[in-house]
């Protein structure tokens, strides 16, 4: 008996609401940073602040816009790797020895209520370790105490991080199931050298797995701009980015290695064959012409074969890393424009 699977909550959200996840992603992301901006506005903080004849957003600020695009990384982001990762999944039925028509409609009912409860308490822990670590590292409230909480502001930040790391969490035990129908596609699997691009799924899979990674290198990128810690920013920066590529790599490094092989294999077949017609047309007869035509298409086949790419990587694909990659520098630009708007509209 087939075990009851069910829907997550951001993905029934995004079922029940017919829009891009991208938007739904948006809209919670504007709906938090407007929760700040209410409670900057009302605790007297300042948003916007001049210092040295140069007009920006205030630290806090820019760390609550910061943990507002993270939902919009984790809500959106999310949605979309579902959706694409269980597209591709179906164009590899029949191809992928692992990838079955079975799995991959388990997969699109959902997870199953052991797993359901196994994310909430993974989520549970999130929440709690976000809280824990702010409350310490950021507060303060190890020296001093419940006066850590100065503001309503401090309040929101705590809260904002610990419902952003638990959703962290979550997302990251999600993540296994997300990718799970690949985790083993490449076992087995005899590419059809004919058609190397059947397999470029791996490679928009292998993509859509590093967007989470490059997305919050690009929320780093944000507060390279609004925070006066390069020291953690920069290095944040850089794990990110290197991460976003170890993410990306992996799987295509391991794609490769099945092409190699099989293109290899390929060649040698092909080789065995043109050593046997050119013996063949030394001899007479029958097997002598046979020879003589087979021998030029053989020959083609093996240029063919030699100059065929080894990586599951199509020029759609290549195209969107180069643009994921300059997410970070398109962001530190993005905040450079936000500041000087600023400073437009004060002065």
């Amino acid at each position: 008996m087939t075990e009851k699977r069910r829907q997550s909550w951001e993905n029934a959200l995004s079922e029940a609401l017919p829009v891009s996840p991208f938007l739904i992603g948006g809209v919670v992301s504007a709906l938090f940073f407007a929760s700040f901006l209410l409670t900057a506005v009302l605790s007297g903080v300042e948003i916007v602040v001049s210092r040295f004849d140069e007009v920006s957003l205030s630290s806090e600020a820019w760390a609550a816009l910061a943990l507002s695009l993270l939902w919009f990384a984790i809500l959106g982001i999310g949605r979309y790797t579902v959706v694409g990762n269980l597209r591709d999944a179906r164009l590899l039925v029949g191809i992928a020895p692992h990838i079955t028509p079975q799995k991959v409609e388990r997969y699109t009912l959902g997870v199953t209520q052991r797993e359901l409860v196994r994310s909430r308490v993974a989520g549970f822990a999130g929440f709690l370790a976000g809280g824990v670590l702010h409350a310490i590292a950021i507060l303060g409230i190890w020296q001093n105490g419940w006066a850590g909480f100065e503001t309503p502001v401090d309040i929101w930040m705590f809260f904002a991080v610990s419902l952003l790391v638990m959703q962290l969490l979550r997302r990251i035990y999600f993540l296994r199931g997300d990718t799970g129908l690949f985790a083993e596609a490449l076992k087995g699997l005899d590419p059809d050298l004919s058609d190397v691009s059947q397999l470029d799924a791996f490679g928009r899979v292998a993509l859509r797995g590093a967007l989470p990674w490059f997305a919050v290198s690009g929320i780093v990128a944000l507060l390279l701009v609004g925070q006066d810690a390069d020291g953690l920013t920069v290095p944040a920066l850089v794990l990110t980015l290197a991460a976003a590529f170890f993410v990306f790599s992996r799987p295509m490094l391991r794609a490769h290695r099945v092409l190699k092989r099989a293109k290899h294999r390929g060649l040698v077949r092909l080789r065995d064959e043109i050593r046997r017609h050119e013996k063949a047309l030394y001899q007479n007869g029958e097997s002598a012409r046979e020879a003589a035509q087979m021998l030029p298409a053989l020959v083609a086949l093996e240029t063919r074969t030699e100059h065929l790419r080894e990586w599951p990587l199509d020029l759609q694909t290549a195209s969107r890393l180069v643009l994921y990659t300059a997410i970070p520098l398109g962001s530190w630009f993005g905040a450079g424009a936000v500041n000087i708007a600023l400073e437009a509209l004060i002065s």
